[in-house]
């Protein structure tokens, strides 16, 4: 119940999403963890080497996702899915692998993995991995209690993904398109929470859009104040 308050805490206060890498080889680690700060879709990326240093991690902090890739070390990949889901920890987990057979993924599933990548993956999977469970997740986070039409969006839950990105920085122009072709119809300033909900991207995807959007020129910001609470960033399409 710790943990699951302070994703609470971290919800109502608005921060971003937090990404836990377990991996048994530094280097493929790092790789990951690199990759990942350049989606722009997490406020930090941490990595653990082995079973016993993740478990001490997600038992102390509060991370939102897992990529787990422990190798050929199959029972450590196990084991860490046993004990995550024992010790009740709510988080999403990408799990990587070259283990291909039905009985090992399917046992990977049965322990509540929310994606499968097999070994050689590609850079478009991973993000695209990444991408669905941080929107998933946020979708989640957003509850204490949920209907059943909430529940069913969360799992339905897609996000307008494309083959190409920019420079490798996490940005999709196929999507970056998209998200202006919506914005340049704004006549009146918005804020990403409401585009998300008009385009079905996450927030933090749109807000990842949207800032490359205000360092680009297309959009203008700024703070809206309200009696209480942090400002609101709104922004304003200006590009002609």
């Amino acid at each position: 119940m710790v943990i699951m308050n302070i994703h609470i805490k971290r919800r109502a206060e608005g921060l971003a999403m937090k990404c836990l890498v377990v991996s048994d080889i530094e280097a493929s680690a790092e790789e990951k963890a690199q990759f990942l700060h350049e989606l722009h879709l997490f406020s930090s990326v941490v990595s653990a080497s082995t079973a016993e240093q993740a478990i001490t991690k997600l038992k102390k902090y509060a991370y939102d996702i897992v990529v787990l890739d422990l190798g050929p070390t199959k029972n450590e990949n196990m084991q860490l899915l046993r004990q995550i889901r024992a010790e009740k920890i709510f988080v999403c987990v990408i799990m990587i692998s070259e283990d291909n057979s039905l009985e090992y993924i399917s046992e990977a599933f049965s322990y509540g993995v929310s994606d499968f990548l097999l070994k050689p993956s590609t850079c478009k999977r991973f993000s695209e991995a990444a991408m669905r469970a941080v929107s998933k997740r946020e979708c989640l986070l957003q509850y204490q209690t949920m209907t059943q039409d909430e529940i069913d969006a969360c799992i339905a839950l897609n996000i307008h993904i494309a083959p190409n990105t920019d420079k490798g920085k996490g940005i999709c122009n196929e999507t970056f398109n998209f998200v202006k072709s919506v914005v340049s119809r704004k006549t009146t300033s918005f804020t990403a929470a409401e585009i998300a909900a008009e385009t079905n991207l996450s927030r933090i995807t749109i807000r990842k859009y949207l800032e490359r959007m205000s360092e680009t020129g297309v959009l203008d910001t700024e703070l809206e104040y309200g009696e209480v609470g942090r400002p609101q960033k709104r922004y304003l399409y200006v590009e002609k």
